[in-house]
């Protein structure tokens, strides 16, 4: 089950405190600030984790909406499982249980970034088929359904443990997967992260990624999905936020293109991004905020 990061406003209870002689009995005093907002429930992509959402949850949660940030299987700080088992909608039930687990009310709005996309559309096709009273909207950030062919190929996985002595063997360690000095660099503090033992922690797993590359990218799973979206009388939004044309990984022509899933779903909303890269919600953190709690509020 993927493991969770709440940011999420919940009751609280106060008591009451005076210098002047009260009985035993304390009168709690409950709070309940968002308890009519549905909760944003946000996915990341390949090669990311929950800390990809960090000034989004902060935002989300200075307004007032509740939202929780999930870490995907074998992503962050999530186990991998039987590496037999994974696929899309594996993943996609996996987001189902964690949000349950957490007690979160239906509906709920959900956003998956990229990778994290297809496994959006995957739980929308859950909904539609088995609940719809499940979602309130779905918001798919920069991704088609275009199967990534080139990713398909077999292979050996490879051997990755997430876990290091030292910040310079989990650099090198990265390295012999990434070609990217910078990148992983740049990741240092923040995916890849000192544990109070002194041990470093890589929430970047190029295990898991080839995974996903291999059954949740390459494949037809986010087509099909999308078709049974397009067949069902759905009771939820859907969402497909793109990136501007220079930063955008979502191709717009072709079929499983953005134009082509707004043929098959005319009831989609499409919405580009011109000046964002692919991380929107980092690029462009204020309009995405702005945008998403529009979605929530209308769907209250």
């Amino acid at each position: 089950m993927a493991h969770l990061f709440a940011s999420r406003c919940v009751a609280v209870a106060a008591f009451a405190t005076s210098s002047h002689a009260l009985s035993d009995a304390r009168i709690p005093l409950a709070s309940s600030i968002n308890a009519k907002k549905p909760t944003s429930v946000l996915v990341h992509g390949l090669d990311s984790s929950k800390e990809t959402w960090t000034s989004t949850l902060a935002a989300l949660q200075s307004k007032n909406y509740p939202c929780l940030a999930l870490d995907l299987r074998g992503h962050g700080e999530s186990p991998l499982g039987d590496v037999d088992e994974f696929s899309s909608e594996a993943l996609a039930r996996d987001v189902v249980a964690a949000v349950e687990a957490r007690g979160v009310a239906k509906p709920w709005v959900l956003v998956g970034h990229s990778m994290g996309g297809r496994v959006a559309m995957e739980v929308a096709r859950i909904a539609a088929q088995e609940d719809p009273g499940l979602l309130a909207a779905v918001v798919v950030e920069d991704m088609d359904a275009v199967p990534r062919a080139k990713w398909a190929a077999p292979g050996p996985l490879p051997a990755f443990d997430r876990s290091f002595p030292s910040l310079e063997a989990a650099k090198a360690a990265l390295l012999a997967h990434y070609d990217d000095a910078g990148r992983v660099e740049s990741w240092v503090g923040k995916r890849l992260r000192e544990q109070p033992d002194g041990t470093w922690w890589s929430d970047v797993n190029p295990r898991a990624q080839a995974l996903a590359k291999k059954h949740v990218l390459s494949s037809a799973d986010g087509s099909k999905a999308w078709s049974a979206l397009a067949a069902a009388d759905l009771p939820f939004e859907v969402h497909l936020w793109v990136a501007g044309r220079d930063g955008t990984v979502a191709q717009w022509d072709g079929a499983d293109g953005i134009d082509d899933l707004a043929a098959r779903l005319p009831a989609a909303r499409v919405r580009e991004f011109p000046t964002a890269s692919h991380s929107i919600h980092n690029t462009n953190a204020d309009e995405f905020v702005a945008d998403l709690c529009a979605i929530v509020d209308r769907c209250r």
